[in-house]
């Protein structure tokens, strides 16, 4: 593995995705005051890495030539490299799970399992699945079961109003990738609704996610006055995804916006300190 390999990796590895989603998850467990154990985390940042690049594996081997989107691209020309890393983030996972307390442990299958039939489905099936719906989703569940299945307390109100404002913001994300990457996709033959549905619905889409997302954290208040620094933390984090999803034209020839995107869910990290 030389450095040009170590350099793509830290690229488009997804690393910074795996760790948003620790954070994340972090947030999550300080709203329910339930206490998880660092090898909870460890767990949940291989569980995620694993899936990213299993996904970008699938992904990769779908594209009969050579890809036009640099991270498929760089999957298919370090493909063998890339299943090397798999195992051994697997084989790492696999062993951190027995450190995991039982309820996580059972959970964690369930969702990981999810993960693996979505994954089979799009690599097998000639059908394509709302994949952003989908990802967002389990992103959601995926951040959230350590906390609760740890916590107390059960699930209120707040915690699914929580759940949907996470889900909305991860969601909102997808989309703006997917939107970007459009061209990309066309040109792979990546087929999605995204690829099918015309710019301005998608628009409409995103505009119709925001909103929902701004009504979800102001309905925080409706239920407790103790969660404002979650709110102002989430409205930052929404406003980020704005100001790009305003200025996605500025990145037509950079792939930073991926790294804007996905840093928004280090930013939490503000609330945790």
């Amino acid at each position: 593995m030389g450095r040009s390999f170590i350099i793509g990796l830290l690229k488009h590895g997804s690393l910074e995705v795996a760790l948003g989603a620790v954070v994340m998850s972090m947030v999550v467990a300080s709203t329910c005051d339930a206490y998880v154990p660092a090898s909870v985390y460890i767990s949940l940042f291989l569980a995620v890495w694993f899936i990213y690049i299993l996904d970008r594996l699938f992904d990769a081997r779908k594209i009969p030539t050579s890809a036009s989107n640099p991270r498929h691209h760089f999957y298919q020309e370090h493909f063998s490299q890339l299943l090397t890393v798999l195992v051994i983030v697997g084989c790492v996972g696999l062993g951190s799970l027995v450190y995991l307390p039982a309820p996580v442990l059972l959970y964690g299958v369930l969702v990981m399992g999810s993960c693996l039939l979505y994954l089979l489905w799009v690599f097998l099936s000639t059908r394509s699945l709302p994949k952003e719906v989908v990802v967002a989703a389990l992103y959601t569940a995926g951040i959230s079961l350590a906390p609760r299945a740890l916590a107390s307390s059960g699930v209120g109100p707040v915690d699914l109003l929580i759940f949907m404002v996470i889900f909305l913001i991860a969601f909102i994300n997808l989309i703006l990738f997917s939107r970007q990457e459009r061209q990309y996709d066309m040109a792979d033959s990546q087929e999605s609704f995204i690829t099918r549905w015309k710019p301005e619905k998608i628009g409409l889409l995103l505009r119709a996610a925001f909103t929902m997302a701004i009504i979800g954290i102001a309905g925080f208040s409706w239920f407790s006055d103790s969660l404002l620094a979650l709110q102002g933390l989430l409205m930052l984090m929404l406003g980020v995804l704005w100001i790009l999803y305003q200025r996605m034209a500025d990145f037509e020839t950079s792939f930073t916006y991926r790294l804007i995107g996905d840093g928004i869910f280090l930013m939490p990290i503000l609330l945790l300190i």
